[in-house]
């Protein structure tokens, strides 16, 4: 969209018609302060972002005494734009009737579209409609900025948030981030669901579940604290900052402020290495087993007595076993000559006597020695005698003296201790060197302390040196000190909470871990499966949101850092940063001005600050165009004031070179003639690279006390 005419007509110092025919690239309108720059500014912001309230502010006081009463005059705002070669009007107006002793009413209040086809065709539509639909207002917000103040687009939180939403693919992610948690919480609950109902594990998994209740909850606070301890972190630093304008002696105040922070830092890294959880040690680090040494020896002497005093009764009791077998085996003998054969087999005499007589008297016939017969009776006779051992020895199980090999586990378990001894026998040596260690570090401290109140003495020193006025300095500059304390006190709060919550999200995890542990064992396959993957889509999505956003971040700075260069050429420019973090639970970002070894160039001069927001505003549009693929224009209302001459020349030459349609109301190359008192411009302004400009002034005579005098004229160049 480029706009190719703005038409003023009756609008404070702009009476009748006033009209820009403006080029497509730069465009620059000159003008002193007082004759109508900022207005023509506020003419388009009326027409872009303004309503129908405080009309009669806006009414010409010249058109309005010119008036007769009970006449009539417009008061309006109008831009001609191009896109994609067709034409578009919108204008902004109202209708002011002149009443008696010179009161006049406002009406007929309208925004109205003008749109032209390629084929000259005109047609009306709504102007709001035509306005939001060739210049959105997500644009707008990044095109229009009045003086350097409004170039710091990121002072505002919400700028970030707003520019990915403009310009960034990552605002497609967040609906997909949001359903994916929406989807995973509903698996949570249908998984929690099944493994509470499971009886066995009911009383851990809602142990488990308490658990993880206080944790979020100890969470929430402390993510809540240290929201606030960055939000106090960022007003205290836009203080000091704001201070550090008024010290005189800003280099020496620099260098001293790096001298601080250094030690300040060497403070948090002294004190983060003072390991004093005690409590914690006796138990994760075995101090508590410091003098363990001796009740082992003890314990191992018990258990050799007790193991000694088992093998002799275990000695005692096999000759008690072997005593009762020796009984059993000479029974077994006094009953092969005592007990009878049962009845319907022959007897043990009458087998011993076919045996002896080798004549089966069963049968009735021979059976010699060697003979089946012979060997058959010899075999029933001996399985006769054995058949007579007591049933219950033979089959009696083997008697136990020790049913529990308890001794036989201590003994392991002494063995396992001596094997830890040698370390356990360096846990006095652990103590003695974390207390020698701790000590010498809070030593270390104390002497930083003192290298840091010598450091802040003289920090105030410089401070109270600077020469301004009494009243500024006593009310700008008296509370430095004391910000600068509550600084790192904000800053050492913040890294212990940062520590804190650390731990407990590493013991949220762990509890997590055993929770999803009974859930694995208790609840249905298919609920688990789909958890997990329900888990991995919501990782995905908020990984790709945060992948395209960071993407984002680093073609900006990229970009900015190119035109910065370009804008500050045999000027020191250092790095521009878009330094990324969370602050009050949502993603903000800080812009840092960097030297080449990445420390903050905490005083740059209000011309570079200004070179540098510049930069920025540049390549937002350059991605506005290159991701909307068309352009857009910039409005700037005196935003080179702290350039001086030469560089604002410098740097209208450069921008010249960037392309897109860019507007800008500077009040240099203004010259007054000695001798005539007339309005001029510089010769040097010929030498200025531009595509139009234009030379703005109020028309000579005017009443300095009487608006009504008051006719801005403009002339193009």
């Amino acid at each position: 969209m480029i706009i190719k005419k703005v038409s003023i007509e009756n609008y404070l110092c702009y009476n009748g018609v006033k009209e820009f025919e403006l080029s497509d690239g730069l465009n620059i309108i000159l003008g002193e302060n007082g004759e109508g720059k900022t207005k023509f500014f506020e003419a388009l912001d009326w027409l872009f972002n303004g309503d129908q309230r405080g009309l009669e502010k806006l009414i010409s006081a010249k058109a309005l005494a010119k008036a007769e009463s009970g006449e009539q005059f417009p008061v309006r705002v109008s831009i001609t734009v191009e896109q994609y070669d067709e034409k578009k009007t919108i204008s902004k107006s109202f209708i002011v009737k002149k009443l008696e002793d010179n009161d006049f009413s406002t009406l007929n209040y309208s925004v109205e579209g003008i749109e032209e086809n390629k084929a000259g065709e005109r047609s009306k539509v709504d102007g709001h409609i035509l306005l939001d639909r060739i210049f959105p207002q997500t644009i707008r917000r990044y095109s229009m900025f009045k003086g350097e103040a409004d170039l710091n687009i990121f002072k505002n939180d919400d700028a970030l948030l707003n520019l990915i939403n403009s310009f960034s693919s990552a605002k497609h992610y967040e609906k997909y981030s949001e359903k994916g948690e929406f989807l995973r919480e509903k698996a949570e609950k249908a998984v929690d669901d099944a493994a509470r109902s499971d009886s066995q594990n009911q009383k851990e998994y809602k142990r488990l579940e308490a658990e993880i209740f206080r944790l979020s909850g100890d969470r929430n606070k402390i993510t809540v604290f240290i929201n606030s301890l960055e939000q106090q972190i960022g007003k205290t630093e836009d203080n000091i900052q704001e201070a550090e304008k008024y010290v005189t002696n800003a280099e020496a105040l620099e260098t001293i402020n790096d001298r601080i922070k250094k030690i300040e830092d060497q403070i948090t890294v002294t004190s983060n290495k003072i390991d004093e959880n005690y409590t914690t040690a006796l138990f994760d680090q075995n101090w508590i087993l410091v003098n363990f040494e001796k009740i082992h020896h003890e314990f191992s002497q018990k258990v050799a007595e007790l193991g000694s005093r088992k093998r002799e009764l275990e000695k005692a009791f096999d000759t008690e076993i072997g005593i009762k077998e020796g009984k059993k085996r000479m029974k077994a003998e006094l009953l092969n000559n005592s007990i009878p054969l049962p009845t319907g087999v022959p007897s043990k005499a009458h087998m011993e006597e076919m045996l002896k007589d080798k004549w089966c008297k069963v049968c009735d016939r021979a059976a010699p020695k060697g003979s089946h017969a012979h060997t058959f009776m010899m075999k029933r006779l001996e399985e006769y005698l054995k058949s007579q051992v007591p049933e219950e020895a033979e089959n009696a199980e083997d008697e136990i003296l020790f049913k529990n090999d308890f001794l036989t586990r201590m003994f392991n378990l002494g063995v396992s201790h001596e094997d830890n001894l040698a370390n356990l026998r360096g846990v006095k040596k652990t103590i003695k060197d974390l207390f020698e260690f701790n000590k010498k570090r809070k030593e270390d401290l104390e002497d930083l302390q003192q290298k840091l109140d010598k450091e802040i003495l003289e920090r105030e020193k410089i401070v109270g040196s600077s020469n301004v006025g009494a009243e500024k300095l006593g009310s700008v500059l008296k509370n430095y000190s004391g910000w600068q304390k509550d600084l790192a006190t904000f800053n050492r709060d913040l890294n212990y909470n940062k520590g804190q919550l650390k731990s407990v999200d590493d013991e949220l995890k762990q509890r997590k871990i055993e929770k999803d542990n009974i859930d694995t064992k208790t609840a249905n396959n298919f609920l688990i499966k789909t958890r997990e993957i329900l888990r991995d889509i919501e990782i995905i999505f908020n990984d790709t949101k945060e992948r395209k956003f960071d993407e984002f971040i680093d073609m900006l700075q990229s970009k900015s850092n190119k035109i910065f260069e370009e804008i500050n050429i045999e000027s020191f420019t250092g790095t521009i940063v878009f330094n990324k973090k969370m602050s009050a639970g949502k993603v903000v970002v800080k812009i840092e001005l960097q030297e080449a070894d990445g420390k903050i160039f905490y005083m740059p001069n209000q011309s570079l600050l200004t070179s540098m927001h510049i930069s920025i505003l540049f390549a937002i549009s350059e991605l506005a165009t290159e991701l909307r693929e068309e352009s857009y224009p910039m409005i700037f209302d005196a935003p080179t004031s702290s350039f001086g001459e030469t560089k604002t020349s410098q740097f209208l030459n450069l921008i010249y070179e960037t392309g897109n349609q860019k507007i800008l109301l500077i009040k240099d190359f203004l010259t007054i003639n000695e001798k005539t008192k007339k309005l001029g411009v510089r010769k040097e302004f010929s030498d200025v690279k531009r595509d139009k400009a234009f030379w703005i002034f109020l028309e000579r005579p005017f009443d300095k006390k009487d608006l009504s005098t008051l006719n801005t004229q403009v002339i193009t160049l």
